[in-house]
């Protein structure tokens, strides 16, 4: 595939998106997010997603000329209402103003009441290890793709969860994760790839396993597994209640036919490591156990045992090196949106 370098890819980002109507300090901010995705290997909400941004505003579903506001603030909560804006930029105010009370608390919690798509969770519950915290996010994405447990019609979508705890020179450990089997952007990054999907992720139409993601699509349409049985299904409904019922964004079904899953209610917090004891001695025990894991012999058909996070740092700095690959049929529709609004600088190929 193609390769590209991450400044270029960050100035036709930031380009696209200021010609779609963002503000200039917004496009910088949602640009570098989408492109640091692509960078650590996460395509499905890398720049490829600016296309389907483009439609959203057109439609309505994200409205550049509103801004958020707070709804209600405690002393370690508050609630922001996006008033369906730019999810990265909400998203981060939210995680700043956590952050801030958990500064001066020792915790804060922030809802997200109607955001426009937040994209990697990753990136906000790092901002909180960073800081020598421990965050948490939880997103109700308000589509409908995920079946229960047991079902075969869907009840939420792919509903992610991420969790980030401090380390040493920024190998932070950092676990994001869909509660589905497979993320709706990892099934068509495959597809994309011409790669085979694995069995138990997707049933079509009539409820039958299938890993023919044309089957999945329909008509009928298909829905994707929770991941690990009844245990990821439980955590799908808990991401609908922290992300979608706490915040007030309701459930994701109401979202449905009204923008799917340019709306989401997100839940994100922050506590210091500080307030249970000194941050070097958590550190040093979070470097033992990290240690310790990789320590253990690999099973057959693995070379090492790798650390929540560890991957993601390895391809981010291969890429900043090597280039970001890039599909060639998502780069042709980002040609495309290029060319529909007035763009007309475009990455060469390294």
């Amino acid at each position: 595939m193609p390769r590209y370098s991450h400044d270029e890819l960050l100035e036709f980002g930031e380009q696209l998106l200021s010609s779609a109507g963002f503000p200039k300090t917004d496009s910088h901010l949602v640009a570098s997010m989408l492109v640091k995705a692509d960078l650590h290997g996460y395509p499905g909400h890398g720049i490829s997603r600016i296309p389907s941004y483009v439609s959203r505003i057109r439609a309505g579903f994200i409205r550049i000329n509103e801004r958020p506001r707070v709804l209600r603030e405690g002393k370690t909560t508050a609630v922001i209402d996006g008033n369906h804006y730019i999810g990265q930029v909400i998203a981060h105010e939210g995680m700043n103003l956590t952050i801030r009370k958990a500064k001066e608390h020792g915790v804060g919690m922030v809802c997200l009441y109607r955001a426009g798509h937040v994209g990697r969770l990753a990136d906000y519950v790092e901002l909180a290890a960073e800081q020598g915290m421990i965050g948490m996010a939880a997103v109700s994405v308000g589509s409908g793709n995920i079946a229960p447990y047991g079902g075969m019609e869907p009840v939420a979508g792919t509903n992610p969860m991420a969790y980030a705890f401090p380390g040493r020179n920024g190998r932070h450990v950092i676990f994001d994760f869909a509660t589905a089997a497979m993320s709706m952007g990892e099934l068509q990054k495959k597809v994309s790839r011409g790669e085979a999907i694995a069995e138990g992720v997707m049933l079509d139409g009539h409820g039958k396993p299938t890993t023919d993601f044309s089957e999945f699509i329909g008509p009928p349409r298909g829905v994707i597994n929770p991941f690990g049985g009844y245990k990821g299904s439980g955590l799908n409904l808990v991401t609908e209640i922290l992300g979608g019922i706490l915040s007030g964004t309701g459930l994701g079904r109401e979202w449905w036919d009204r923008g799917g899953a340019a709306i989401n209610g997100v839940m994100l917090q922050a506590f210091c490591v500080e307030e249970f004891q000194p941050l070097d001695v958590f550190l040093d025990k979070v470097d033992e156990l990290v240690a310790f894991v990789k320590s253990r012999k690999p099973a057959p058909g693995f070379k090492e045992v790798l650390f929540p996070g560890e991957m993601s740092r390895r391809r981010a700095e291969r890429y900043l090196k090597e280039g970001i690959e890039f599909g060639e049929a998502a780069w042709t529709i980002l040609i495309q949106c290029a060319s529909d609004l007035g763009v007309e600088y475009s990455p060469n190929p390294l």
